[in-house]
This record gives structure tokens, C-alpha cells and sequence, in this order.
């Protein structure tokens, strides 16, 4: 009767405050998405923490973080709007009747709910379409694309072939982290200042020109001097030489805040992060594509995964 009576009296619109709290990080960024005012969140994100009967949000976080009841919440607020995405998916007209094969070239390691979410839509909306799934270099897919192979790429890219069509899904932030056998993860305090001639763990394509590049841009414009102690092309082997102490380095949040290395690694400053890494989806301006390859580029641009800031990457690769 108690979860009956809270499931009657919650007011469900408020859950997706929540969600597009959680999302964007900030009050203010969730009140221009909403398009309302802060007050109106913040007021909005009381009276869910009202009915639910405890703190959902620790406010003096940057960006701001959950409880672990906030955390159960938002995991019943995704599931609640993914099922709410499959009614408009049965409206489709005559969809289930599209079939056949879509071979995708994907950057592994994309951790986006909204992506997951997308993936739950389509499944339900065409039931008898097919994905093949390669996971490749961002490098690699984008020269398969160009080489006219029959396929649609979803990776990282900063500069975009002139015969490659491409449309923005989402963005990833970078932050600084150390691990456990850094000698930063049991400092008590650490400020931005102490790590500027810290050793770095870097990726291959922090180099000029290459797609995380604007790391390198925030070393160089911070005073961040310290050598590079190991390079990698692997999101992997990134996580496990920054674990083992070679140094520090920029990893993709929400990757690690989905895995078990959260608790193994330590974000450090700045609270903001270091550069926004965006992953779009490429397909060939040449290359006729398929009734089905179109249905699955035009339902992933509308469902509008967003060019939100919390989202994440790639193993790679990069």
C-alpha cells in the first residue's frame, strides 16, 4: 500500500528534471534546456525530493552528483522514458514490415544513455532490421566511410572529410585522473597548481591535428609541463597506465563512472574538466544508401541524443 501510494500521489514529469539534471550537469544548463527558469528547477527538484522523502542531488558539486537514492531514481526515470519512447515507436507506419542488414562502424567504449536509449527505440520500431557492428579507430572507420564501403561510421572526428556527410550526436568530457598507485590518490588535498610538472599517460591522437588535440591545447595553456611517461592508442591501456602510476592523465567521464575502475582512479582538478570531445555519426555523400541505412540516420538525428556534455567514448583508439 506504501508503494502504492507514493507511485499515485509522484508527479512523473518531475523525474525528468531529474533526468536532464543529471544530464547537464548544472541547474542553469538543465533550465536552458527546459527552457524554464533556475528557480522554477530548483523548485521543481524540491518537490520530487519532497515526495520521494530524501536528498536526490548534493547541490555543492560541480558538476552536480546524486545520492545513491538520486541514483535509483534516475535508473527508474531512464527506464520509465525509454518505454515511453516505444508508444511513438509503434506509431511508425508499416515499420515493422522494413528489413535487412546495417552494417555500422562504431567506436567502441560509447557510454550515452541516450544512445542506449535510441538503440531500445529502434529495436522496437523496426524489430526485423539487422545491425552488424564492427568496432574500429575512429582513423579507421572514417577511411572505411571514405573508400565508399557500404556502412555508417559512429566515432570521433576533428576534421571531417570533404566527401563525408556527418551530423553531431554528442559530446564527451575529458577530465583529469590519477590512480591508485599515483602518490595523488591518498593526497588529502590537491590543487591544480601541484600537478603541473606531473608525468602524463597520453593518448597517440593528442598529437597536433588529431582528434583529442584539445587536450594537448589545455596542457600547453595551463603550465601543464610534465613529460609524457607513456603514449597509448588504447582507452584500455590509458586506464591501466594511469592505475599503475605513470602518470596522470585525460579520460572520458561517464566511461569510467560506468565501470568498477571508478573507485581505482581519482578525478582531479580543474572541476570543469579539460576539452569536450564530440562523436558524430558519417556516412558517404556519393554512396546511394540503403532505404533502411536512411531510416537509421534520420531516426538517430530526431531522436536528438544532444550535444550533451555528460556522455562518453571510445577505447581507443582515438
Amino acid at each position: 500500500m506504501i508503494q502504492k501510494k507514493l507511485a499515485d500521489s509522484l508527479n512523473w514529469t518531475l523525474l525528468h528534471v531529474l533526468i536532464v539534471i543529471y544530464e547537464e550537469g548544472s541547474i542553469s544548463v538543465a533550465a536552458n534546456r527546459l527552457k524554464i527558469t533556475q528557480s522554477a528547477v530548483s523548485q521543481n527538484l524540491k518537490k520530487l525530493e519532497e515526495q520521494i522523502g530524501s536528498q536526490l542531488v548534493i547541490r555543492n558539486t560541480k558538476p552536480l552528483k546524486l545520492t545513491p537514492i538520486g541514483h535509483y531514481c534516475l535508473q527508474v526515470a531512464q527506464t520509465i522514458f525509454t518505454e515511453i519512447t516505444s508508444i511513438e515507436a509503434m506509431k511508425g507506419f508499416n515499420s515493422h514490415l522494413l528489413e535487412g542488414e546495417i552494417k555500422l562502424l562504431v567506436a567502441s567504449r560509447i557510454h550515452n544513455q541516450k544512445y542506449n536509449d535510441f538503440l531500445v527505440y529502434f529495436k522496437k520500431k523496426y524489430p526485423n532490421i539487422t545491425l552488424d557492428l564492427t568496432v574500429k579507430s575512429s582513423k579507421d572507420i572514417l577511411n572505411d566511410i571514405e573508400q565508399k564501403n557500404p556502412a555508417v561510421g559512429i566515432c570521433l572526428a576533428r576534421h571531417t572529410p570533404e566527401i563525408l556527410n556527418q551530423k553531431l550526436l554528442f559530446k564527451q568530457r575529458y577530465y583529469l585522473y590519477c590512480g591508485y598507485h599515483h602518490p595523488l590518490f591518498a593526497a588529502k588535498d590537491v590543487s591544480f597548481d601541484s600537478l603541473l610538472k606531473e608525468d602524463f599517460v597520453a593518448f597517440s591522437s593528442e598529437d597536433v591535428g588529431e582528434v583529442l588535440f584539445p587536450i594537448t591545447v589545455f596542457k600547453e595553456t595551463h603550465g601543464l609541463t610534465g613529460r609524457i611517461s607513456a603514449y597509448t592508442n588504447n582507452l584500455d591501456e590509458a586506464v591501466r597506465l594511469i592505475y599503475t602510476g605513470y602518470g596522470i592523465g585525460a579520460l572520458p567521464d561517464q566511461f569510467i563512472a560506468s565501470t568498477y575502475l571508478e573507485s581505482k582512479l581519482r578525478r582531479l582538478p580543474p572541476k570543469e574538466g579539460v576539452a569536450d570531445i564530440p562523436v558524430h555519426i558519417f556516412w558517404h555523400k556519393h554512396r546511394a544508401l540503403s532505404i533502411i541505412e536512411t531510416r537509421f540516420i534520420e531516426e538517430i538525428v530526431d531522436f536528438n541524443i544532444s550535444v550533451s556534455v555528460h556522455a562518453t567514448e571510445s577505447d581507443e583508439t582515438v
